[in-house]
């Protein structure tokens, strides 16, 4: 049979069960551990009856024993053919369990006085109903491809729900035990001998199963000590010569049912529907809810802990898709919710059976013991079953209470503290969303602390990569830089870390405070003129930020400012317009590429009111006495050189273009860029008259840069190789100079980018 070839999906075939069968050396680990993990399935199946159907609803517990095995029968079967990963095991699982435990109570309350079989149809009813809307809502997701969205979910909210369950489970033991629930009223009857005679060998029994399963890990353990505390129990009867009948009075074990057809799975029948109460079930609305998030919640981290042990991704689309159609088949069944067990399956991972034929054994003991009837069920030990609720909760209890203080930090315990005491006090919806909202509190606050400005920077510190200016620039930018302020934003600005954009820029231009210690004192600092908000690391940004830069264009309006956005995306520059935070198509607000194409802008703006913007037109032979040749060696020289001229926007130099020469810039403006992968462009720097350009390529290594590009007409001379090789031979004195201020060059561009990355990086 041909497969086609689906990302996603593994879909199973016969011929791939058939091969399955046929090799030995999958065939007898597949057999071994979907033995193990059925006969783990059915003990948890039958313990989890015990907690749905007990108290007044204890007299239908063979047709609770029916209705969670057949599930996790069920969930087994589906999730083994429809699994992305071929060894995935699927089970009825304890959150739910209890979910479903509290739903049954409440719904035989409510019934009190109602034929008993009215109840237990109705109970069956929420809990068939219950899976069928579970298996719609993750077969939904899972075709709408949104197994990506439900991984994101709070570590705290997972910890506060799997400690809730643990708690639920240990209030399940004593309520399983006694038939009281826990609560601090109920202490002072539990502590009374007799009834403390019915939780005590429960209890008992599951701290041993508690410290044997944390010593050992073996996959044996959990069975093998289940088999053992049974013959225990059979042999303490037999030492203490105590009857069946004595020890099912103490409520050492299950009652003795009713003769009826001995059948364990009595699935609703269509005639039975108008017996069902249905308001009685609309009444547990929450309940219903609360099971499909707890179990979509169970998938997601289920799935997780699973990719971290086997070492691949599974498609979490597929597996909600496989988990919804078991549900569904189980709802029909009148069964109840399923999930992917994450014990069981790691266990098979261990064995190394990782088919789909082993999940097509685990449900083989089911389908035994719905084959064997209720006849059984009177001679099952209660405290080995209750012990399994007790090690359960427990577990989860040690691991999320105890074990996480020294795992999570103390904002993290105390949300898993809270969302614990509220499952416990209210219920496990309002858990959850107190956790959630809890996580999210803390969250923001955190958030908050962060500094949104990554940097402050200053004119008078930081400049643009416009290199060569004239003395008289650079003492003009120096005395002058202090106009301008800028911010380098980082993150997702909102309502917690917006304000301190409008306090930041008001204190600059009231003058309140200097923004740094180099800076001058506050008396001593000029007005600021220009504001530079670079957006390049910037997410996100909500409507308070938006409202923040309002405030700012207010500010900069009354102070006669001028805001820069540099590396703005349209989308936030849109936000901002629509919410009146930036001036479109006025002077007042402007838009750069990049915070050095701001920076350039304000400097210019600086020089151009100093009157000090004109470059200086010396000759270049003026220039080579400035920087590196006395005036007895420039006319020897220039005489090597051969003069250029080049129109505006004409390519000097590419990356890949063999070197003409050394340039020599004379008069004009050359732009250094270098290009990225994605094909934008970022400045290196621009050149004026004076500056030396290709020496990288001239001496033969690889430049930073992608092209240089004329800005203006320029005047250029350059020194052509040849010409360098005859100046070493006729005048060493001059290759030494040049040599030596290349060298000065190159070390002066390294310290500026050095100062460049710990400003801007």
């Amino acid at each position: 049979m041909t497969q086609t070839a689906i990302p996603d999906v593994k879909s199973p075939t016969i011929d791939r069960l058939i091969r399955e069968l046929l090799i030995p050396n999958q065939l007898l680990p597949s057999l071994t551990a979907g033995t193990v993990t059925g006969i783990i399935g059915v003990i948890r199946a039958i313990s989890y009856a015990t907690l749905i159907f007990s108290g007044s609803l204890a007299i239908h517990l063979p047709t609770g024993v029916g209705l969670t095995v057949f599930s996790s029968a069920i969930a087994s079967g589906v999730v083994a053919l429809t699994s992305a990963h071929p060894g995935m095991i699927a089970t009825p699982l304890a959150a739910p369990t209890a979910l479903l435990a509290l739903m049954a109570t409440h719904i035989a309350s409510e019934l009190q006085g109602e034929d008993s079989s009215v109840v237990l149809i109705t109970v069956v009813a929420a809990i068939a109903l219950t899976s069928l809307v579970t298996g719609g809502l993750l077969l939904l997701l899972g075709w709408l491809r949104l197994g990506s969205k439900i991984r994101v979910i709070p570590y705290p909210v997972i910890g506060g729900f799997m400690a809730g369950t643990g708690w639920l489970l240990v209030a399940g033991f004593v309520q399983m035990s006694t038939e009281l629930p826990l609560t601090f009223q109920n202490l002072g009857p539990l502590s009374n001998p007799t009834v403390a005679l019915r939780w005590v060998p429960g209890f008992v029994f599951g701290l041993i199963l508690l410290a044997v399963a944390r010593r050992w890990k073996h996959y044996l353990v959990l069975p093998g000590t289940l088999i053992v505390l049974s013959a225990l129990f059979y042999l303490t009867l037999h030492l203490t010569h105590t009857s069946l009948d004595t020890a099912r009075s103490a409520g050492w074990l299950l009652e003795a049912f009713p003769e009826g057809d001995g059948k364990l799975w009595h699935p609703l029948q269509g005639g039975q529907l108008a017996q069902v109460r249905w308001l009685a079930i609309a009444h547990q609305w929450d309940s219903i809810i609360t099971v499909m998030l707890v179990s979509l919640l169970s998938l997601a981290l289920s799935n997780s802990g699973i990719e971290l042990v086997v070492g691949r991704d599974i498609n979490l689309n597929s597996e909600l898709k496989a988990i919804g159609w078991a549900n569904l088949v189980a709802g029909v069944g009148s069964g109840m919710v399923g999930n992917q067990a994450l014990p069981s399956t790691l266990l098979v991972n261990k064995i190394g059976s990782e088919t789909r034929l082993t999940g097509l054994v685990a449900m083989v003991p089911s389908i035994t013991v719905l084959l064997l009837g209720s006849s059984f069920l009177p001679y099952v030990p209660e405290p080995v079953l209750a012990s399994l609720l007790l090690y359960l909760g427990l577990s989860l209890l040690i691991q999320w209470v105890y074990e996480a203080r020294s795992k999570l930090p103390p904002e993290d315990y105390v949300a898993v503290l809270i969302t614990l005491v509220v499952i416990n006090s209210w219920g496990f919806l309002q858990g959850i969303t107190v956790g959630f909202v809890v996580t999210v509190l803390t969250f923001m606050y955190n958030y908050s602390q962060v500094n949104v400005a990554k940097t402050e920077l200053s004119g008078f510190i930081t400049r643009s990569n416009v290199i060569n200016r004239s003395p008289v620039q650079r003492e003009m930018l120096t005395n002058l830089g202090e106009q301008v302020f800028g911010l380098e934003l980082q993150g997702f600005l909102f309502f917690g870390t917006a304000n301190y954009l409008l306090t930041k820029v008001r204190q600059r231009a009231l003058m309140q405070q200097p923004w740094l210690e180099v800076s001058p004192k506050p008396q001593d600092l000029l007005p600021l003129r220009y504001v530079i908000f670079d957006f390049r690391q910037v997410t996100g940004l909500d409507s308070s930020a938006v409202l923040t830069f309002n405030k700012v264009l207010k500010l900069a309006r009354k102070q006669d400012l001028v805001l820069l956005f540099t590396n703005i995306q349209p989308e936030f520059q849109a936000r901002l317009i629509q919410g009146d935070g930036f001036e479109d198509h006025s002077d007042r607000c402007r838009v750069f590429p990049d915070i050095d194409r701001g920076l350039e802008w304000c400097e210019n703006q600086i020089l151009s009111q100093a009157q000090a913007l004109s470059s200086e037109t010396k000759r270049l032979e003026e220039r080579l006495t400035d920087l590196f040749l006395t005036p007895n060696q420039v006319p020897t020289f220039m005489a090597y050189l051969v003069p250029e001229d080049l129109p505006q926007g004409q390519i000097l130099l590419t990356r890949d273009q063999p070197s003409k020469g050394l340039y020599f810039l004379e008069t004009g403006q050359v732009t250094v860029l270098t290009e990225f992968e994605d094909g934008k462009t970022r400045r290196l720097q621009t050149c004026q008259g004076g500056s030396i350009l290709g020496e990288m390529r001239f001496f033969g290594k690889r430049s930073l840069s992608t092209v240089v590009i004329t800005d203006l007409p320029c005047h250029f001379y350059y020194l052509p190789p040849t010409a360098l090789a005859q100046m070493k031979l006729e005048a060493p004195d001059l290759v030494y100079a040049l040599e030596e201020y290349i060298v000065k060059l190159l070390c002066d561009s390294l310290t500026r980018r050095e100062e460049q990355l710990r400003v801007m990086s």
